[in-house]
């Protein structure tokens, strides 16, 4: 087994077990807090977080390694982890199984490895490079839709979105077949799986973007931000590659 294929399927597994913590808390009463920039976390968040990072400073232990709740270590080093122990703490909050435990891994600075897992619907999308992409453990591959008339778009937050991409949403959703909400990285897995073409994000943090890359390359769809750089950036444009040209070109339109 490869290096990079044994670190996705020690990753798989953590995702998953991880998982479980969050069930714990699921639709239970909890207390909610906000960080500086008012986003929410709960106690499920830090718990999910502190075991995730211990599994893999066991493991990994000359890795780096970044968190949205408990920060780097390890900085500099050639592998780093991307932790987002709950990606849809909103979601969370208020009992919408869309949530997932993101998991990223870089190698030199590129996004080489991305698990996204939903643990009440059960649902895993797992991809490194090279070894493809699984939904449950199975290849799995983008849908082969190439009219945005036809097109399912899955959307995070439609406010911010239009408030960040004005025209760019002004000129696309009139287009296309339908979109929903709540998706955060739930979305890209369904694009992953072939159930949607689009998903979009007009603003990411490093430990959102960096697993979405390769789970959406892997699965044969193209992953860029919304100047089209093809990285793991502060924002996510996300499709089955057949639409995403167009996506750029309307994205120009808030240049």
């Amino acid at each position: 087994m490869s290096q990079l294929a044994e670190c996705l399927a020690f990753a798989t597994d953590l995702a998953r077990e991880a998982g479980k913590i969050t069930l714990k808390y699921f639709r239970k009463d909890f207390a909610v807090e906000y960080k500086s920039d008012a986003s929410p976390v709960t106690v499920a968040d830090r718990e999910t977080e502190l075991f995730i990072r211990a599994a893999i400073r066991e493991r990994f232990p000359d890795h780096g390694l970044i968190g949205e709740e408990h920060g780097e270590v390890n900085s500099g080093a050639e592998w780093r982890w991307t932790v987002d122990p709950i990606d849809g703490t909103t979601a969370f909050i208020h009992g919408i199984p869309l949530y997932t435990v993101l998991l990223g891994l870089e190698h030199k600075g590129r996004s080489v490895l991305g698990v996204i897992h939903n643990p009440p619907l059960a649902e895993t999308v797992a991809a490194a490079d090279g070894c493809g992409c699984t939904f449950n453990g199975r290849p799995c591959s983008v849908s082969k839709v190439a009219e945005l008339g036809k097109a399912r778009v899955m959307v995070t937050d439609m406010a911010e979105l239009t408030r960040r991409r004005p025209r760019f949403t002004a000129a696309l959703m009139p287009q296309v077949h339908i979109c929903r909400g709540w998706g955060d990285a739930y979305g890209y897995l369904l694009v992953a799986s072939g159930r949607a073409e689009i998903a979009l994000d007009p603003i990411l943090h490093v430990w959102d973007a960096v697993p979405l890359q390769p789970v959406i390359e892997q699965a044969g769809g193209r992953y860029t931000d919304f100047s089209g750089a093809a990285v793991a950036g502060s924002s996510g444009v996300a499709s089955n590659g057949l639409l995403h040209d167009r996506l750029l070109e309307l994205a120009r339109l808030d240049a």
